[in-house]
């Protein structure tokens, strides 16, 4: 999105990309139901603590073009209004140092680009979104939206990057972002792509508190080199990222670049997932494409305590049957249950392992909480009782809560942005208060986490940060004036 949005601005990009080689999948869509689909695997490491035994974390990641999204699902709900300021009943150290009204543009500007699948209209706790190709719920399923509603949330169609009804492609899912953002912009004489770049650190100026330069391995001939830039923008997914940025360590940033106040990988957050198989008394309509149950009114809950559920089929006879449109008496159910971040979750540099480039590994240290855990089993109680208030008699059939931080894919927070250093890596325009040449747009930058998926929100960050520093490019700034927000 970053490099999308400062090409359009007029601003010439070089974009180094660790993989080489587009991994190979299938997608066959016909009527805007999935006949086939095959995506490749993604690389899955066992996270090992400080003294190299494993500690139940999961890093998983994708090192090829389009990163992730060649094993995504596409869902991208934006965050709701609140989703900004919850944390503030909690500390000073959960206010974000921007609103839904400073990403509401650029929302949109996103949403055109990836073209969003969904239902058109606001539904409590869940904005309106800009929508390509509309989906609707089954007629059957709106007197639960009722009752849903009733409740203060919303019932409606997953938003998704999710394409056209029907499409053949040769790709593991819908929407990736090197084949449909990247690809196109090859074709400006302003766009450069490196692939088989993989960044090793950022060299810090000696003189005027900047980054001058990236140091990275290319793949392709196995040698070191080195690639000056006037602004670094960092979205290489909150691990990576953040693992940059510790490696970057220099005489004027012993600790790591960005972390002169030692926030540098605090404050990581993830969702708690669960999911589960619901039976009902009587049929109700497959969904070929998943609902999504927006999380309670935040009055409901504990500070930053939420819980959002997407509702499908419950295995491979039903997705089959919901090709044609048939009805089943149970449903599948996936709850994202949130994260408060504290000091018990972190990442920090090994002392003792060594990736293969000889710098330090990652140590990651997560574990979910009792209230973590009880919150999305408490969810299941929540939607039983929303079914029996449409009529339905349910029953949880089977279960398969994942305690496994990192399964959800939704690392965040361990570069976080805030209004002050006492509690931020970066300002408000994710710019580091190290280095503010340097620019971080994933979700590593997110000062809370939300009970939804992250990355439209990462997206519209992104394009706002960069927004602004085209801005500041063209006016020769030194990348720091101007307010905050």
């Amino acid at each position: 999105m970053a490099a999308h949005k400062l090409l359009s601005l007029g601003i010439p990009v070089l974009m180094m990309e660790s993989g080489q080689a587009l991994p190979s999948g299938l997608l066959l869509r016909v009527l805007d139901r999935n006949l086939v689909r095959r995506m490749p695997e993604a690389e899955r490491l066992q996270l090992c603590s400080e003294d190299g035994n494993p500690n139940g974390a999961l890093w998983i990641r994708h090192l090829s073009p389009g990163g992730l999204s060649n094993q995504w699902t596409g869902a991208v709900p934006r965050f709701a209004a609140e989703d900004f300021v919850e944390g503030e009943r909690l500390h000073e150290r959960y206010r974000w140092p921007i609103r839904y009204s400073d990403l509401q543009p650029y929302y949109e500007e996103s949403e055109r680009l990836i073209g969003v699948s969904g239902a058109a209209g606001d539904v409590p706790n869940l904005p309106a979104g800009v929508i390509t190709y509309e989906r609707r719920l089954p007629p059957d399923w709106r007197p639960v939206a009722s009752r849903a509603a009733a409740n203060g949330q919303g019932l409606t169609s997953l938003p998704l990057a999710d394409g056209p009804p029907t499409m053949l492609v040769r790709r593991g899912t819908a929407f990736n972002s090197f084949s449909l953002v990247v690809v196109p912009l090859l074709k400006s004489p302003h766009f450069q792509f490196l692939s088989g770049a993989h960044a090793l650190a950022l060299e810090a100026s000696q003189n005027d508190g900047r980054v001058d330069a990236v140091i990275y391995h290319d793949r392709n001939d196995g040698q070191e080199k080195r690639l000056t830039a006037s602004a670094i923008v960092v979205a290489c997914g909150p691990l990576n990222s953040t693992k940059l940025l510790f490696d970057s360590s220099s005489a004027a940033f012993p600790d790591g670049l960005g972390n002169s106040g030692g926030l540098l990988g605090q404050y990581l957050h993830d969702h708690v997932r669960d999911w589960w198989a619901c039976d009902l008394d009587r049929p109700i309509s497959l969904l070929s494409s998943a609902a999504y149950l927006t999380r309670k009114p935040f009055a409901s809950s504990a500070p930053l305590i939420a819980t959002s559920w997407t509702i499908g089929v419950a295995d491979t006879t039903d997705r089959i049957r919901s090709r044609a449109g048939l009805k089943s008496k149970s449903v599948g159910v996936q709850v994202f249950g949130t994260v408060v971040p504290g000091e018990r979750n972190f990442v920090l540099r090994s002392s003792t392992r060594k990736d293969p480039f000889g710098r330090p590994e990652l140590d990651v240290r997560m574990t979910f909480s009792d209230d973590d855990v009880q919150n999305v089993l408490d969810a299941r109680e929540t939607l039983l009782d929303l079914f029996r208030s449409s009529g339905y008699s349910p029953a949880v059939r089977r279960a398969e809560t994942v305690l496994t931080p990192g399964e959800s894919v939704h690392f965040g927070g361990t570069i976080r942005m805030h209004e002050s250093r006492t509690y931020g890596v970066t300002d408000a325009w994710n710019r580091l208060y190290d280095a503010p040449n340097v620019l971080v747009c994933d979700a590593s930058c997110f000062t809370t986490g939300s009970e939804k998926n992250p990355t439209l929100t990462a997206m519209a960050i992104a394009a706002r940060a960069v927004d602004r520093l085209a801005h500041d490019l063209k006016q020769d700034t030194t990348l720091t004036a101007g307010a905050s927000r």
